[in-house]
C-alpha cells in the first residue's frame, strides 16, 4: 500500500480497511496477552444514536491512553460499554407509536414495548460503534457491556443484596424531585439547573387573633394604634403551585422583623426588606409601628386564603396542631430576597420537610404521577398541573385577595436531565440507599485516587451527599430485586442477589429478567405461606453505570477477570461526572465492597463554541464530528481536541483546526523528503550502522537526537502520570523542529555534501521520524500508519503496523540540555535577523555583508560563538560580529505617565523629572541587572519597572535593527555588486529548479543549460557558474547575452528585480 499525497479522506478510509482486514488491533492484543495487566473502565455513553463532537473528544482521549499502554506491552482490559435503560430510549419507542402515558404503554403491551427498547438500544450501539471506529478508537467492541443483558442485571442485584445485608436499604416517605413528563422520581444528581425567568409573588396571609394571647399583649404604646387594623404575614414564593400545600410560615428567630402600617392594614415583614418591598415593589408608603425578633412570632396562627376550599386542612390541624402557624428556621430563612417570611410546604421540598418534621407538620402533597391536583386540594384545583398552571394559581390568589404583587425573577431551577423540563416535588414512598453515614469513608477512599486535574470537587460533593432514592416508576430498566409478601399483615421481604438464588426460590427463571416477565415470578412466603410478589419498580438508571466497575468483568458470576483487573487503573470522563458517574461508582462499590473502584481519574471539560457558549441544538451552534472529519480528517480532530487542558472547556475554533491540519502536512512532507533523499542517493537509512553514523554526526544531528530523547523522556513521564493533554505539544514541537530547524540546517549538506554527509542526514531524519511516529500514532494514528506503510514499502521495515512497535527507548546519555539551550538561543537570533531582513525588504536568497549581534549575556555570547557557522548559513550573512554595543545608536527614554501615575499619584511629577535628568545608560543598566530601577525621593521608595518607560532607539541608516530575548541584531544593509550577483545567482537556481519540475524531471536527472542575460549581469554571474550548475543538476552550462544557436527541449523566461532572464535546457 503506497500513499503519494496527503489526502486524509482517502488515507483514513484505506487505513481503516487495512486495520480491519489485517486484524491489526487483534494481533496486538494477542502479542501482549502475557504482559502486565492494566484496566480501563469505560464510562458508558447513552445509546442515543450518532455521536456528537463531545463523544469524539472523549473517545479520542481514551484511545490515547489505550494505545500508549499497549505500546508499553501491557495486557489492556478495555471492554466497551453502553448505557441503555431509562427514558430517552423509552421516549423514542413511545414516540414511534404515538404513546404519551404509562397507561398507553400497558395497553400496547409491556412485553412488546421492552422488546422494541432492546432492539433500538442494540441498533444505536452498532451505529455508535462505527462512529467511534471512524475516529480511530481501538477500544474492545467485540462484546460491549450493556445493562439489558441478564448477566449485567444480575451484577446489579448482587450489589442490592450486599447493601440489604448491611442494612443499607430502606423504604422511606420523602419529598422527591419529580418529572411529571417522565412520570418518575428524579434524584438530586440527575437534575440539571437552568436559569429560568418566572413569576414570583408576594402574598398576605391574615393573622389569626384567636388563641394568640401572648402575641396580642401590648408590647409598647404603638399597639394601641394597631388594635383595629387587620394584621397580615407577608410571604414571597417563586412556586405559586405549591400554595395549596402550604402548612406553615418560617421566620428566622434571630433576625429583626417589624409591623408596618400600609393603608389600613398592618404587615409583618423582615426589617431589612420592608422598605424595598412596600415602597419599591408595591409602591405604597408605610409607617413602622413596632420592631421585634423573629422568635417572638413562633406559634402565631394564620388563615390560609383557601381555608374554606381545601377541607384537608381541618383534618391535618386536628392531628397536627402546628399546621398554619409560624415556625422558626435559622438555616433556611434570610433577608437576601423576598419578605423575610418563607412559605413552607413540607410536601414540596426537602428543606421544608426537614423543618416541618421538627414541628410535627406532615409532608402534605397529593399530586399524581403526572403532576396533577386531585380532590384532596378541593374542586377548584382538580385537573390543574403543577408548575405548568402557575398563572391559574396566581389568578385564584388574586381573587381571594391574597395577592400583593407579582414580579419577574431569574433563578436557578432544577430540570430533568432526560426531557429537560422543569421538575416539581412530590411526596412519595421510595426505596433508598442509606449512605449519609458513609460519606467520611468515601472521602477517605478518595484520598487514594489520583485526579487529573487535581481537584477537591469530589470531596465537596460527597460531603453533602444525601440518601439516594434507587427506585423509579417506569418499565424500561433493571427490575428491583425485592419480593414482598402479598399479606399486608406479614409484609415479609426477600431480596434476590443472583439468578441462582431466584431459581432456588421460585423454581424457574425467565429468559429475560426485564418486566413483564420477571413480574410473573412468585413463590410462597416462608413466614405466612402467602404469595411473594416483586415490587413493580425498576432501579435508577445510574445504578446501571454505577455497577460497571465489576459488571464489566462479569463479576460476581465469574471471578478471574475481576481478580486480575479490579480496581480500574483509569476512568476518563467530563468534569460534570463528579456528581454523576464518578459519585455512583464510589457509592455502589462502597456499598458492595467497602472500597473504591478506580485508581486514576482524568477529566476533560465541556464543548463550547468560539464565543464560549455551550453547544446546543437550540442555539444552532452544534458541530457534527463528521463536519470536522470531512474537512480536516479524524487525525486533526484528535490532534486538535485532545491537547485542551484537562478539566477545561474547549471553545471550538475552525481556525485552530486548520492550523493543526497544516502541521500534519508538515509531518507528511518530512517523510516524503526522506524517501526522495534516500532514492536520490541510493541509501536505505534503516540498514545503515547507527553506531558508525553517530560517531561522525555534526552539532545539528546531535541537537535533534537530543531533542528526540528529551521528548521521549518528557512524554513518557506525562503519559505515566496520565497527563494526556500535555503529551501532544512536545510531540508537535519535535516534528516541527525536525522540519524547520534540522532539515533547514542540512539543506546544503544533504544536497551537495559528500556521501558520508548524505548518509548522516538521511539516517538522522529516518531515525527521528520513526521514533516520532511510534509516539505520535497515539495521537493521530491514520497519518502515522500511512507514513509507516510508505516507509515499510520503500525500505522493507519489519513490523506489519506502526502500532506493533514498542514505545521508543530513552537513551539518557544522548540528551544534551546545554546544546538544546544553545540552539534555542541561536534560533532566537536567526529569527530576529530574518525579521530585520523583512523590514529591509531583503529576501533570504540575497546575501548580506554583516550581522552585528549586541548582547551582554554570557550564555548568549557563548552560544553564538559555538553556532556561528549555523547562524551564518541560516541568515545568509558573510560575517558575524558580537559586540557589547554598536556605535552611533542614540537611545531616548520617555516616562509613561499613564503607567506611573496610577501607582505613585502626586509623586509622579517628581519621579518623571528625575527620570528625565538621569542618563538612559544608568536606567537601562539597572533594568539589565535588576529588571527595575530603584531610588528614593525624600522618604518615599520608588520602584520603576521597564513597562513604565517608553524606549525610543535611533539607529544609523546603514543598519536594520531587531530585538531578541537577550540583545539586539543589526543587519548591515549595504549592497555591493558581488552581493547582488550572488543574490541573482540564487534566484536563478530557484527559477531553474521550478522549470525543471514543470518539465516533469526527477531530481537525479542531469541537464544541459543555456542562460541568456545582459552583458553586465553575465560578468557578475560567471563567478557563480559552478555553484549554479551544482544546484540545478547541470552537466554543462553556458551564460550568454544572445539566444542559443541550437533548439532545446525546454525553455522558459522569468524576471528578478526587473532583470529579464531566459533559459533553455535539455535532459541528458
Amino acid at each position: 500500500m503506497v500513499f503519494d499525497d496527503y489526502k486524509h479522506e482517502e488515507i483514513e478510509q484505506q487505513i481503516l480497511e487495512f486495520w480491519k482486514n489485517k486484524k491489526i488491533v487483534e494481533k496486538l492484543r494477542e502479542k501482549n496477552k502475557k504482559g502486565r495487566k492494566w484496566s480501563f473502565l469505560q464510562g458508558p455513553p447513552y445509546t442515543s444514536g450518532r455521536i456528537h463532537l463531545g463523544h469524539a473528544w472523549n473517545y479520542a482521549l481514551k484511545d490515547m491512553a489505550l494505545r500508549y499502554k499497549r505500546s508499553k506491552g501491557f495486557n489492556v482490559w478495555d471492554r466497551n460499554g453502553y448505557d441503555v435503560h431509562g427514558l430517552p430510549t423509552a421516549h423514542k419507542v413511545m414516540a414511534k407509536h404515538n404513546m404519551k402515558t404509562k397507561e398507553e404503554i400497558e395497553k400496547f403491551g409491556i412485553d412488546k414495548f421492552i422488546k422494541e427498547c432492546e432492539d433500538y438500544s442494540k441498533e444505536m450501539a452498532a451505529f455508535m460503534d462505527n462512529d467511534f471506529k471512524r475516529i480511530g478508537c481501538t477500544i474492545d467492541y467485540v462484546n460491549p457491556y450493556m445493562a439489558l443483558t441478564n448477566d449485567y442485571m444480575e451484577g446489579e442485584w448482587w450489589m442490592i443484596k450486599e447493601a440489604w445485608k448491611k442494612d443499607r436499604i430502606y423504604l422511606g416517605e420523602k419529598v422527591m424531585t419529580w418529572c411529571a413528563g417522565c412520570e418518575t422520581a428524579v434524584a438530586k444528581h440527575e437534575c440539571e439547573y437552568k436559569v429560568l425567568e418566572e413569576d414570583s409573588i408576594f402574598l398576605k396571609f391574615p393573622v389569626k387573633k384567636k388563641n394568640n394571647k401572648d402575641y396580642n399583649k401590648d408590647k409598647n404604646k404603638n399597639n394601641n394604634k394597631n388594635k383595629n387594623n387587620k394584621e397580615f404575614l407577608i410571604i414571597w414564593t417563586t412556586t405559586p403551585w405549591t400554595i395549596p400545600f402550604n402548612l406553615a410560615i418560617m421566620v428566622n428567630p434571630e433576625l429583626d422583623y417589624v409591623k408596618a402600617k400600609v393603608d389600613d392594614e398592618v404587615w409583618i415583614v423582615g426589617k431589612g426588606l420592608v422598605g424595598p418591598l412596600v415602597q419599591s415593589v408595591v409602591g405604597k408608603s408605610l409607617t413602622i409601628l413596632e420592631e421585634f425578633k423573629g422568635k417572638e412570632l413562633e406559634g402565631l396562627g394564620y388563615l390560609h386564603p383557601w381555608e374554606n376550599d381545601i377541607s384537608k386542612y381541618k383534618e391535618l390541624k386536628k392531628e397536627h396542631p402546628n399546621v398554619h402557624t409560624v415556625i422558626l428556621s435559622e438555616e433556611y430563612v434570610d433577608f437576601s430576597a423576598g419578605s423575610g417570611l418563607v412559605h413552607c410546604a413540607p410536601g414540596c421540598g426537602p428543606e421544608d420537610q426537614e423543618v416541618g418534621r421538627k414541628y410535627d407538620i406532615p409532608p402534605f402533597n397529593s399530586l399524581n404521577e403526572k403532576g396533577e391536583f386531585d380532590q384532596q386540594t378541593g374542586k377548584k384545583f382538580i385537573g390543574l398541573t403543577a408548575k405548568a398552571d402557575d398563572q391559574k394559581f396566581i389568578e385564584e390568589l388574586d381573587k381571594a385577595g391574597a395577592l400583593i404583587a407579582t414580579t419577574k425573577v431569574e433563578h436557578d431551577y432544577p430540570t430533568c436531565w432526560r426531557c429537560h423540563n422543569p421538575v416539581i416535588f412530590r411526596t412519595t414512598k421510595q426505596w433508598f440507599f442509606k449512605i449519609e453515614d458513609l460519606r467520611d469513608a468515601m472521602i477517605s477512599e478518595n484520598q487514594k485516587v489520583n485526579w487529573i486535574p487535581k481537584t477537591q470537587a469530589f470531596d465537596a460533593w460527597t460531603a453533602n451527599l444525601k440518601d439516594n432514592s434507587i427506585t423509579r416508576q417506569r418499565f424500561w430498566g433493571t427490575p428491583v430485586p425485592l419480593w414482598k409478601c402479598n399479606n399486608k399483615e406479614c409484609d415479609y421481604i426477600d431480596v434476590i442477589g443472583s439468578i441462582k438464588e431466584l431459581k432456588e426460590k421460585a423454581g424457574k427463571v425467565p429468559k429475560n429478567l426485564h418486566r413483564p416477565w420477571i413480574d410473573d415470578v412468585v413463590w410462597k412466603c416462608k413466614k405466612c405461606s402467602d404469595v411473594m410478589r416483586r415490587i413493580p419498580d425498576i432501579l435508577d438508571v445510574w445504578i446501571d453505570s454505577g455497577t460497571a466497575s465489576w459488571n464489566c468483568f462479569y463479576y460476581p458470576a465469574k471471578n478471574n477477570y475481576f481478580k486480575d483487573f479490579f480496581p480500574a487503573d483509569l476512568i476518563l470522563e467530563a468534569t460534570e461526572q463528579v456528581r454523576l458517574w464518578f459519585s455512583m461508582l464510589s457509592i455502589c462499590s462502597q456499598l458492595a465492597m467497602g472500597k473504591n473502584s478506580y485508581k486514576n481519574v482524568y477529566m476533560h471539560g465541556m464543548l463550547r463554541d468560539i464565543g464560549g457558549q455551550k453547544m446546543s441544538k437550540s442555539l444552532g451552534n452544534i458541530i457534527s464530528p463528521y463536519e470536522l472529519i470531512d474537512k480536516y480528517g479524524a487525525d486533526c480532530l484528535r490532534y486538535y481536541m485532545c491537547q485542551t487542558n484537562s478539566g477545561k472547556d474547549i471553545s471550538f475554533s475552525w481556525d485552530e483546526c486548520k492550523t493543526k491540519s497544516r502541521s500534519l502536512q508538515v509531518l507528511w512532507n518530512i517523510h516524503k523528503l526522506l524517501i526522495n533523499l534516500s532514492k536520490e542517493n541510493k541509501i536505505n537509512p534503516f540498514k545503515l550502522d547507527g553506531k558508525i553514523i553517530e560517531n561522525v554526526m555534526d552539532v545539528e544531528e546531535k541537537y535533534i537526537i537530543s531533542r528526540l530523547n528529551s521528548t521521549i523522556k518528557e512524554v513518557t513521564e506525562l503519559f505515566e502520570n496520565y497527563r494526556l493533554d500535555e503529551t501532544i505539544i512536545p510531540l508537535e514541537e519535535l516534528f516541527l523542529e525536525l522540519s524547520r530547524t534540522y532539515i533547514q540546517m542540512i539543506r546544503d549538506k544533504s544536497s551537495v555534501g559528500d556521501d558520508q554527509d548524505k548518509e548522516v542526514c538521511v539516517y538522522t531524519i529516518a531515525h527521528v521520524l520513526l521514533e516520532l511516529i511510534k509516539m505520535f500514532s497515539i495521537v493521530s494514528p491514520f497519518i502515522c500508519e500511512a507514513i509507516y506503510l510508505n516507509l515499510k514499502n520503500e525500505f522493507g521495515l519489519g513490523e506489519e503496523s506502526i502500532s506493533h512497535y514498542l514505545w521508543p527507548k530513552l537513551v539518557n546519555k544522548k540528551i544534551d540540555i546545554s546544546l538544546e539551550k544553545q540552539i534555542s538561543i541561536a534560533k532566537n537570533v536567526i529569527q530576529s535577523a530574518l525579521n530585520s531582513r523583512e523590514k529591509a525588504k531583503l529576501g533570504l536568497r540575497w546575501p548580506v555583508k554583516e550581522l552585528v549581534i549586541i548582547s551582554r549575556d554570557e550564555e548568549t555570547i557563548n552560544s553564538i560563538e559555538i553556532l556561528r557557522d549555523i547562524i551564518k548559513k541560516q541568515t545568509n550573512v558573510k560575517s558575524i560580529s558580537v559586540l557589547e554595543s554598536l556605535p552611533g545608536i542614540k537611545i531616548n527614554l520617555k516616562p509613561d505617565f499613564g503607567k506611573i501615575g496610577p501607582v505613585y499619584g502626586k509623586l509622579s511629577t517628581e519621579i518623571i523629572t528625575k527620570l528625565t535628568i538621569d542618563s538612559p545608560e544608568t536606567i537601562l543598566g539597572h533594568f539589565d541587572k535588576e529588571n527595575c530601577y530603584k531610588f528614593k525621593l525624600g522618604n518615599e521608595k520608588v520602584n520603576i519597572t521597564q513597562d513604565m518607560i517608553i524606549i525610543e532607539r535611533d539607529v544609523p541608516k546603514l543598519y536594520q535593527e531587531a530585538e531578541f530575548r537577550n540583545g539586539f541584531v543589526y543587519l548591515n544593509t549595504e549592497r555591493t555588486e558581488e552581493l547582488e550577483s550572488e543574490g541573482f545567482a540564487r534566484e536563478i537556481m530557484r527559477n531553474v529548479q521550478s522549470l525543471r519540475k514543470k518539465a516533469g524531471m526527477e531530481k537525479l536527472d542531469r541537464i544541459v543549460l543555456f542562460l541568456k542575460t545582459n552583458k553586465e549581469m553575465k560578468t557578475g554571474l560567471d563567478k557563480f557558474k559552478a555553484e549554479i550548475e551544482e544546484k540545478v543538476g547541470a552537466e554543462k552550462m553556458e551564460i550568454s547575452f544572445v539566444n542559443p544557436v541550437k533548439k532545446h527541449q525546454h525553455n522558459g523566461e522569468f524576471k528578478v528585480k526587473n532583470e529579464k532572464f531566459a533559459v533553455w535546457f535539455d535532459k541528458i
